[in-house]
């Protein structure tokens, strides 16, 4: 008799106690019980806030999958696909080539992703509380920011190290924020810089109330207490942008502060998106008895389904209560199909909801008894102790709670000085990037919008030097000299940029001949355009026309029809070093150098080989009304010593050229 393979995908409450039920029940001789998790550990979600507060440490929300489920195979590896016609899973093996594995019944309990990018600039410069890496890279910024604010001289600086925004006013949001603001408060009397009174931590919710939830009086209550313990509330308040600085909101206010997380923004899983099922709102939509619609044997459990309660006819929270009842009945119901039994519609009487807002503060409904302030703070405790997924676990969280009620919060955080660092940054327009004389600590190239480099001239006032856009890249000069910033980068419109750290830029510009290349080009037109003595010379010719500098176009020629041995003979017996390509009515079609040549020549072009199959086609133009400055900007930038002049930018007729010595020597008796 064969054995039965179940497959579980999911690692959180749902899955846990699907396998755990399942395990229970079934013979291990029978039935093989498969789990797959990316992490070999469970969480404890519900304490993530209290992990970034300090108030415990992770291990004591952490619990391993192999010791919680003896008798279940666990597996890391990341599932790509479920196969409903096949009956097959798909994963990535541990050597990133698939693997594939049958099942006879499959259960999904993969939750929701995190995509902090329904908000621009989140993803790049907020904190999400997801994880348990999340709870403390939290957790450790935080603490970053009271040292930066401890040893900072410049008040408003200081200010903004001192301020901390919660995007999201749900139970993660509410949690979070009460712990960050007890954490900071009940640590500023170990620094002598600032004061309590100088923090400032906001709650951001785009409706009127927060804890949406729970009963209005509690609501009501949460905010009144939070208010007092000096959280300020922003209801009926939506984000709608992340930069550096803060938030922006969508009445056009900024909320400044170096720290910023975010509760909002789940999202279906990869794997969820994937799945040729019924969906709605990134959710699958299920039967009665949890199985997916329009397959027998897939079932779905947790955030990632929508499963409607019988008990009252509403669609399930998203809440941990739920997600272990529905493991539970999803095993049940599993069992009794292959048994070949009924199975029954998910049906659970909610037992309340319980959140904490600080300070041994929190609301509570239970079994229709509503709670507020120290003795919901005190049951909130209690039940979350005794839903801890085992007693080692328990311990941990009784031992750390005891130990917080005694002694103040841990302030310490490890110092991780990361040598190698690619990341993005969103900014808004007006934004500094970087402002002239701070020291040079990133690349940084324009994925979109566009900027504008500006310098101070000697007497103190701002000048435009320069513009970038998509594609470009600035920071380079700094980095190469090994100086501060020379002069500021501010954003012009909205900007997406990739952020290079100074090791990562110099490990690729040291071995890299291309990006060096493309480097040392950059250079030659940026450095004159930064040198403040260039500057000054530069500004007369801002008011002189080309056609001051304007010499007679060349004598020879070639069409595009001409061939490749036209234009050797024609280069040699005239020793020119460049010939432009005219058409029978003089346009501008091309241009041709030595370079052209002999990469002809290289590729094994024929003799007959048309000037138009190898010519520089469209080269860069100037027109006689065009301002001096922009032909010498166009020769620095692109590496070149002369520009075709035509007679506009719809005609390309050429008309003369420019060469960049007539203008240098012009440059030099100016000087």
């Amino acid at each position: 008799m064969s054995m039965t393979r179940i497959i579980i995908v999911g690692g959180g409450f749902a899955g846990v106690k699907c396998a755990r039920t399942l395990r229970k029940t079934l013979p291990a001789n029978t039935c093989e019980i498969v789990l797959f998790s990316r992490e070999n550990n469970m969480v404890f979600y519900p304490l993530l806030a209290e992990v970034a507060g300090a108030a415990i440490n992770p291990g004591a929300v952490t619990v391993p999958l192999r010791q919680m489920l003896p008798g279940v195979r666990c597996r890391t590896e990341e599932v790509r696909h479920v196969d409903v016609v096949t009956s097959e899973v798909e994963y990535e093996r541990y050597d990133g080539r698939p693997g594939r594995v049958t099942f006879d019944h499959a259960v999904l309990a993969c939750g929701t992703a995190v995509n902090l990018s329904l908000v621009p600039g989140m993803a790049d410069h907020a904190f999400p509380l997801k994880s348990v890496g999340d709870a403390m890279a939290l957790r450790f910024h935080v603490m970053e920011q009271l040292e930066k604010a401890e040893v900072c001289d410049d008040p408003e600086r200081r200010r903004w190290y001192l301020s901390f925004v919660v995007v999201g006013g749900g139970f993660t949001g509410v949690e979070v924020v009460g712990e960050i603001n007890d954490l900071i408060r009940a640590s500023t009397r170990f620094y002598g810089s600032f004061t309590a009174g100088e923090v400032t931590v906001t709650l951001v919710h785009s409706c009127d109330q927060i804890l949406p939830e729970v009963s209005p009086t509690l609501r009501e209550f949460a905010r009144t207490k939070m208010e007092q313990a000096g959280i300020r509330m922003m209801l009926n308040a939506r984000a709608v942008s992340a930069t550096a600085e803060g938030v922006e909101l969508h009445d056009g206010r900024m909320l400044r502060g170096a720290t910023v997380v975010c509760t909002i923004g789940a999202t279906a899983p990869l794997l969820v998106d994937r799945l040729d099922v019924s969906k709605e709102r990134g959710r699958l939509l299920i039967e009665p008895d949890m199985r997916v619609r329009g397959t027998s044997n897939l079932w779905a459990i947790g955030d990632c389904a929508r499963i409607v309660n019988a008990y009252d006819g509403q669609v399930s929270p998203t809440t941990g209560q739920f997600a272990e009842r529905q493991g539970r009945q999803a095993a049940e119901n599993t069992i009794r199909a292959l048994q070949g039994e009924s199975t029954r519609p998910f049906f659970f009487r909610p037992l309340g909801q319980l959140c904490g807002i600080g300070e041994k503060k929190a609301v509570a409904e239970m079994f229709g008894v509503r709670l507020s302030g120290f003795p919901a703070w005190w049951l909130w405790r209690t039940v979350y102790l005794l839903k801890t997924p085992s007693w080692s676990r328990r311990v941990k969280v009784a031992f750390e709670w005891t130990w917080e009620l005694l002694f103040p919060r841990d302030l310490a955080y490890p110092r991780i000085d990361r040598t190698e660092r690619i990341a993005r940054a969103h900014y808004r327009p007006g934004d500094f990037i970087f402002i002239e004389g701070e020291p040079a600590v990133n690349f940084y190239v324009i994925e979109q919008g566009e900027v504008e480099a500006i310098r101070r001239d000697l007497t103190g006032e701002p000048k435009l030097m320069a513009r970038f856009g998509p594609g470009e890249f600035f920071g380079e000069i700094a980095l190469l000299d090994g100086t501060v910033r020379i002069g500021s980068i501010r954003a012009r419109t909205e900007v997406e940029v990739l952020v290079m750290s100074k090791e990562v830029f110099s490990q690729i510009s040291g071995a890299l001949v291309p990006f060096r290349n493309i480097l040392a080009q950059s250079l030659r037109w940026r450095r004159p355009r930064l040198n403040l003595r260039l500057t000054q010379a530069w500004a007369v010719l801002e008011q002189r026309q080309l056609s001051e500098f304007m010499e007679t176009a060349p004598e020879y020629h070639l069409s595009p029809d001409d061939t490749f041995e036209n234009a050797v003979l024609l280069f040699d017996q005239h020793a020119v070093e460049f010939l432009y390509v005219l058409d029978n009515r003089g346009l501008l079609q091309g241009v041709i150098t030595r370079n052209e040549l002999f990469e002809a020549f290289a590729q094994g072009k024929k003799p007959s080989t048309k000037v138009r199959d190898f010519m520089r086609s469209d080269p860069i133009a100037v027109t006689s009304k065009d301002m001096s400055l922009m032909a010498s900007d166009l020769m620095n930038k692109h590496d070149i010593d002369r520009l075709p002049v035509v007679e506009s930018k719809d005609n390309r007729r050429l008309i003369g050229l420019v060469r960049s010595e007539k203008m240098l020597r012009w440059l030099m008796e100016q000087s």
